[in-house]
């Protein structure tokens, strides 16, 4: 009798025949089959080189395996290598032949045995890989200093350091149907709740691709609305912050090549907060995100409104600073339309060209971008001098957000700022204004309002755009169990 189509045969040659197609193994050198015997019992070990140690496949299982001596009799198969031969902590049966190619090209080794239906996977993982080291991108003053690296199980390792606690679970899925990455669903038992658990665990398993390469992709394919400017989620490579923000009910996704966790649900004050804040003194914190949030609009509406101002409304100046403006532009040829679209184009070309060059001459862009080209454009009368004040202090404003994505979006919002200040004046930044707090109210997050508690106002820890001492945070996060809970009882929908 055949077996089931995707089912290990009880014939060994088969088995080995079956896989040595699916892996191309007359083409793939890096697939080896490793014939053995464990009590006159013919087995193979399949493992893909460099993928899998070569010193665990050696040292617990071939020698393992050739040195047992069961009492005559003994079947051996799958389950007796598991309880009386292996010395891997890690190893199960397994049937099906899908996730044992998954396993294998993972780095995992596949264990055949004769006369069984099963094979035994066992953790063999051994390629090289970055070691933990400083944070790149979320710099902190105080605190951590540890950042997620490329390796999934060293961020689920980092993960639980940070939140050593029974009720922390990690349930691994893969997604992807030719390229499949694993993933890792992290919440804390108890606290979240399981309506968002479920909804990102039925959007993970919904995503039908043939490829799927780490989280930027896996963010795209599960986020509320594609279409939104800003992002739905939270990116950090910080796992003291993944960690926090699982103990406030939040659900965190980590997947194998992405040095950073995905944070769900958010909202728009989470894209202010820092790891910093943690550690320093309510003042302090509350001082930071104060900044943090003025940098915000100023980065937002700065240019839009002194486009507005300038162009529309110049009875709205003192007379001398419009006389300063006035003389300063007195020689520019272009609109202060053309004029601002120029210098933000300038700003954000020398910033990306500083991103991707070499880091050996990135310092010295910096000075020939910020200081001769600035200077030379004022020589010039191309640009005038205030407009280098407001773009400067613009791309401060945008750099004090602790988030990448969430920056990237400002630029964006900024920009339709300052067509909407262009063409219809402070009417026109107030019509943007009102459009961007529609949207931002229209929002969510795996169905969680961008702007909760304040809208819709729900009971929430005082740890928002201010930051109360810790004896007063005794409130619950919007996020979790027991704030649904809350709200049901008086009555109204999560």
């Amino acid at each position: 009798m055949s077996p089931a189509p995707g089912v290990l045969s009880p014939v060994l040659d088969d088995n080995l025949a079956r896989f040595r197609r699916l892996l191309h193994s007359d083409v793939n050198s890096d697939a080896h089959f490793r014939m053995l015997e464990c009590a006159g019992t013919p087995l193979c070990a399949l493992y893909i080189e460099g993928m899998a140690d070569d010193r665990k496949i050696g040292e617990f299982v071939l020698r393992a395996c050739n040195e047992h001596r069961a009492a005559p009799g003994t079947i051996i198969d799958a389950e007796y290598l598991i309880r009386h031969v292996l010395e891997i902590a890690q190893c199960d049966a397994e049937q099906r032949e899908k996730e044992i190619v998954e396993s294998v090209v993972s780095g995992m080794t596949a264990l055949f045995v004769e006369d069984c239906d099963s094979c035994v996977l066992l953790e063999t993982r051994g390629y090289p890989g970055r070691q933990v080291n400083r944070t790149t991108n979320e710099s902190v003053v105080i605190g951590a200093q540890e950042g997620f690296v490329e390796s999934l199980r060293t961020n689920m390792t980092l993960l639980r350091r940070y939140a050593a606690c029974p009720g922390l679970i990690t349930e691994c899925l893969s997604v992807g149907r030719q390229l499949p990455c694993r993933v890792a669903l992290a919440w804390l038992d108890g606290v979240a709740d399981r309506q968002v658990v479920d909804a990102v665990r039925r959007r993970l398993m919904r995503i039908d691709a043939p490829a799927v390469m780490g989280l930027g992709a896996i963010q795209q394919y599960i986020e509320d609305s594609p279409w939104a400017l800003l992002p739905q989620m939270l990116q950090t490579e910080r796992p003291d912050r993944a960690a926090s923000c699982l103990m406030e009910g939040q659900v965190a996704l980590l997947a194998d090549n992405s040095p950073y966790a995905l944070i769900a649900p958010v909202t728009l004050f989470h894209q202010l907060h820092a790891s910093d804040d943690s550690f320093s003194r309510w003042q302090y914190g509350t001082f930071l995100r104060m900044i943090r949030f003025m940098g915000m609009l100023v980065s937002v509406f700065l240019p839009g409104l002194y486009i507005a101002l300038t162009d529309y409304h110049m009875h709205l100046l003192p007379m001398s600073l419009l006389g300063s403006i006035s003389e300063a532009r007195a020689n520019v040829p272009f609109p202060i339309l053309i004029e601002i679209l120029i210098m933000e184009f300038s700003f954000y070309l020398i910033n990306e060209a500083g991103t991707r060059i070499p880091q050996q001459i990135g310092s010295a862009l910096g000075i020939v971008g910020a200081l001769i080209l600035g200077q030379a454009a004022v020589s010039a009368s191309i640009i005038s001098p205030i407009l280098i004040i407001i773009v400067a202090l613009t791309g401060l404003g945008n750099y004090a957000i602790p988030d990448y994505g969430f920056g990237i979006g400002l630029v964006i919002c900024r920009l339709f700022v300052i067509l909407c200040g262009s063409l219809l004046g402070l009417y026109g930044v107030c019509v943007a204004a009102f459009c961007l707090a529609v949207g931002l109210c229209g929002m969510r997050s795996m169905g969680v309002p961008y702007l909760v508690p304040l809208a819709p106002r729900r009971q929430h820890n005082p740890d928002l755009l201010f930051r109360l001492p810790v004896w007063l945070q005794q409130g619950p996060s919007p996020f979790t169990r027991q704030c649904r809970q809350t709200r049901s009882k008086g009555g109204r929908a999560a």
